[in-house]
């Protein structure tokens, strides 16, 4: 398998336009699903399997230091989830905000969460308010869940914006190789994606085109 490219800045915001103009029913959930996959370094399961509770407190305010719960990350290990990025978490608001309006997972509390069911998920369809689907599967007895419907929507919006070959698992890879160029190192980087092997992470930021650039940049 071919390993995921890395998006630029301006790529991604280019996509995350294009999400927002695409569908007038979900415009803002797919900008925010973008950032978030993009910012956090989320896969696109436990993006999906998120709640409300993950990303806001009782009082409504956003939980900056929240964590992926074991039962929903990857490999069944918490890890660390900051909600820290303002571009990101002004995104999350207003989808938030445009679920309250149409009346998607609210509830009575209205001095909870901001009027919203905490144990609803934190991404809905503008249509129904639904949770995006995932699928179940049992190998080995163990079960895999997989989130196709998210992967396709990725796809889309990045062949849409003319980003070629971007997808749902450029998300972890760009947010490694970011890091890395940043100067944080790879221990740091292994928390965040929830990777213990900090040879898998080492792998995973090879290979940066932007530094392969710089130095072919500097030949003649």
């Amino acid at each position: 398998m071919p390993r995921a490219i890395v998006v630029e800045d301006d790529q991604l915001e280019q996509a995350v336009k294009v999400a927002r103009l695409s569908s007038p029913e979900n415009g803002l959930r797919d900008a925010a699903l973008l950032l978030a996959c993009f910012g956090t370094g989320m896969t696109v399961t436990e993006l999906c399997r998120l709640k409300i509770s993950d990303f806001l407190t009782q009082s409504g305010t956003i939980r900056i230091d929240s964590h992926i719960r074991a039962e929903i990350a990857y490999n069944h290990k918490s890890r660390p989830l900051c909600w820290t990025n303002k571009k990101l978490t002004n995104a999350v608001e207003a989808h938030l905000a445009e679920r309250l309006e149409r009346g998607h997972g609210v509830t009575k509390r209205q001095n909870a969460y901001r009027g919203l069911d905490p144990e609803s998920p934190l991404f809905v369809s503008g249509r129904t308010g639904d949770g995006l689907r995932i699928s179940a599967k049992k190998r080995d007895g163990k079960t895999y869940y997989s989130a196709t419907q998210l992967s396709r929507l990725f796809t889309r919006l990045f062949e849409q914006a003319g980003v070629e070959g971007a997808s749902a698992h450029s998300g972890r890879r760009t947010l490694a190789v970011k890091l890395k160029r940043r100067g944080v190192d790879l221990r740091h980087i292994s928390e965040i994606l929830g990777i213990e092997s900090l040879e898998a992470v080492k792998k995973l930021c090879a290979g940066d085109p932007a530094r392969l650039g710089e130095i072919v940049k500097r030949i003649i």
